[in-house]
């Protein structure tokens, strides 16, 4: 009986700081309004890993509203940003959102189940490269 080789799991992620998060928003008004916010420049952005949520808020000292937006739909944001701007991203990959305290973090995984033979072998090898010659296994001290 044939056992098939272990899945394997490719897992991306890409982290955004506040301003990075400010900055894809005031990059996508379109999205941004998809979502609820107002066709406005944020003026912060604010984490709340609890709740799973970020809040923005738009508008001068005197006259300021914060809108919540949930992670999922940041996150939607943030990936279409990315798409606009070149940065690769796997499209059947499961895709999710975590809100930390100071940035959000855009998680891609995608499986590989089962592990898949290449379609041609790999040539033989004549002689190794200088680099491989180079280099050597290390022992852990135990």
């Amino acid at each position: 009986m044939e056992t098939l080789p272990a899945p394997i799991t490719d897992r991306r992620e890409i982290e955004f700081d506040l301003q990075a998060v400010k900055f894809a928003l005031e990059c996508s008004p379109r999205s941004a309004q998809a979502f609820g916010l107002p066709p406005l420049t944020p003026q912060a952005v604010r984490c709340n890993p609890p709740a799973g949520t970020v809040e923005v808020t738009y508008g001068e000292l005197t006259s300021t509203r914060v809108f919540i937006l949930r992670a999922e739909a940041l996150g939607a944001i943030l990936i279409s940003y990315c798409s606009r701007t070149g940065v690769p991203i796997p499209r059947n990959a499961d895709k999710a959102v975590r809100v930390d305290r100071e940035h959000i973090v855009v998680v891609f995984t995608l499986r590989m189940s089962p592990a898949l033979q290449p379609e041609l072998p790999e040539s033989p090898i004549a002689r190794a490269p200088e680099a491989v010659r180079a280099w050597a296994w290390i022992e852990a001290q135990r």
